[in-house]
């Protein structure tokens, strides 16, 4: 049974929702409900990328070391031209700035155990399955938000986090607007996209075991990251065989790709699009090595979009403060996965709000205000200029993807790109952003 109220219900137990719980208990704030729409499906990795920004963050409430402990640290990133590696991003150069200099790869699903597991120590469980359907301002004399869930039941809450997805409810029945902030199509070409865990039939050195390869050619991207032995089934018992995220676009002009990807399509797309020293074609690769198993592989489309306001006041009263609406993670914004920053600005998103959300409530009890200003609605402003920062960079990434992709080692964009990327200032400004240090 849920109660019938909290001062803050968070909605979406997903990275965002339980970093948001973790945070706003390091902060003082223990009456919190968690609430998610699905039970726990631990077969789905999904986001696997975790930034020293975010670790920095997770560190200050003592979530980093289990997930550093379970992770990969990788050093660089390699982009190929399916032939050669032309470009290294080695993330190692940022020692100087942090103690993560590396990104950490570990499947989401494994990141939401680390969460979970801590915010179960804390005294507080998610409860599932809970599907917000209905939502009301200014209920009471308190002037709470009360939100309906399809089981009939109602909560009050002071405060109602949405961090449901980017198909969020809390969003939508909240009546708060959601769209691309350049109002730019969607690049065909790039907007498609598969991924999956796989295992190949032999280990061998063109294997990355630290590092992430990229491989960019005739308009299409490979990506291939190690993860460690992992099974991604529900007995959570490690794997005999080494792990693989794969990942690429689907061009529009295939069609969609299918919901299920089969070995075959996971192949043949690795054969097209991937290292020509991975391909299972004997014709092009003297020592061809294949696929053999898929844990998990989905599909999506891909494009970018943010909400109006992060921090909504539902239907407020001037007599009351109202029940606040306040967005994170996917809900509040989206992009493509190039730079792998959408779990990581969530993550930094609900962290921040932690000590935002709990000044809030110290100064709304408080009984002089004056001058003091709203925590929350510079939490708003300030987080959605981060994401603003991070949609226009991943933009200016795919830009890039899309460059590379249609040019030939003959023409002029290849080598002023490939000549701005031996530049170690040009290098360390691009580590610097991607691994979020530029944009906390």
């Amino acid at each position: 049974m849920l109660p019938e109220r909290t001062s803050v219900l968070i909605v979406g137990a997903g990275p965002a929702g339980l970093a948001a719980a973790i945070s706003l208990f390091h902060h003082g704030c223990k009456d919190i409900v968690i609430v998610d729409a699905v039970e726990r499906t631990p077969d789905t990795s999904r986001a696997m990328a975790i930034h020293a920004a975010t670790l920095e963050a997770l560190e200050s409430i003592g979530c980093a070391d289990k997930l550093v402990e379970l992770g990969i640290k990788g050093e660089t990133l390699n982009i190929w031209n399916r032939t050669a590696r032309f470009f290294t991003l080695d993330v190692s150069v940022l020692s100087q700035y942090t103690k993560y200099p590396y990104v950490l790869l570990l499947p989401q699903n494994k990141t939401e155990d680390v969460l979970e597991e801590h915010l179960k120590g804390l005294g507080i469980s998610v409860q599932r399955p809970y599907k917000a359907v209905g939502i009301k301002g200014d209920v009471d004399e308190l002037g709470n938000t009360e939100v309906l869930f399809e089981s009939g039941e109602i909560i009050k809450a002071q405060y109602t986090i949405g961090a449901d997805g980017s198909r969020s409810a809390i969003r939508q029945l909240s009546g708060i607007g959601f769209a691309d902030p350049d109002g730019l199509p969607v690049d065909e070409s790039l907007a498609q996209i598969v991924l999956a865990d796989v295992t190949f039939s032999k280990e061998c050195p063109t294997l990355p075991t630290n590092n992430v390869i990229a491989t960019i050619h005739g308009g299409a991207f490979f990506l291939l990251i190690p993860l460690q032995k992992w099974r991604t089934d529900i007995s959570n018992t490690e794997s005999q065989d080494a792990i693989y995220r794969i990942g690429f676009n689907v061009p529009a002009a295939l069609g969609p790709p299918p919901s299920k990807p089969s070995l075959e399509y996971l192949q043949d797309h690795l054969n097209s699009q991937g290292p020509l020293n991975l391909s299972s074609d004997p014709t092009v690769n003297p020592n061809p090595i294949s696929i053999t198993k898929s844990l998990w592989a989905t599909r999506f489309r891909t494009h970018a979009a943010i909400a109006d306001k992060f921090v909504f006041r539902l239907h407020a009263r001037d007599e009351t403060f109202g029940g606040h609406i306040i967005l994170i993670g996917d809900a509040a914004h989206i992009h493509s996965p190039a730079g792998g920053q959408g779990m990581n600005l969530g993550i930094r998103d609900a962290i921040a709000l932690g000590s935002a959300l709990v000044a809030h409530m110290n100064q709304t009890n408080s009984p002089d205000t004056s001058g003091s200003g709203n925590p929350l609605e510079v939490h708003g402003e300030t987080r959605r200029k981060s994401a603003l920062s991070v949609i226009r960079l991943t933009k200016r990434i795919m830009g890039v993807v899309t460059t590379l992709g249609t040019t030939s080692v003959v023409d002029l964009p290849y080598w002023i790109l490939r000549t701005l990327g031996a530049i170690p200032a040009v290098r360390r400004m691009i580590a610097w952003q991607v691994s979020g240090l530029g944009n906390r």
